[in-house]
């Protein structure tokens, strides 16, 4: 799995407008942290890279949660996942 991608790829992908907002749960498959395999759609896709890696923050003192997102390229399409406690959600799908 590459941590990273090429200036092109990064432009592509870092454009919000072509992801769909899905908020679902989803399966995902960890190795040291890092996704490896996530399972939607009734398949298994491979995590091919790991194109970015952010935190949000909600109100600390509201406790509110923290995710940290990850957008992973995949052999099924590009996804934006996080986790929630012990689950994990796909918020985004690239088209």
């Amino acid at each position: 799995m590459n941590i990273c991608c090429t200036p092109h790829e990064a432009a592509i992908f870092r454009s919000d407008k072509d992801l769909k907002r899905r908020f679902e749960p989803v399966e995902v498959e960890v190795a040291k942290g890092w996704p490896v395999f996530v399972n939607w759609n009734g398949r298994k896709h491979r995590v091919q890279n790991m194109i970015d890696v952010w935190v949000v923050q909600g109100k600390w003192w509201a406790d509110e949660e923290r995710r940290v997102y990850f957008r992973v390229a995949t052999t099924g399409g590009t996804f934006d996942i996080f986790r929630s406690g012990d689950d994990w959600v796909l918020s985004k799908v690239l088209d």
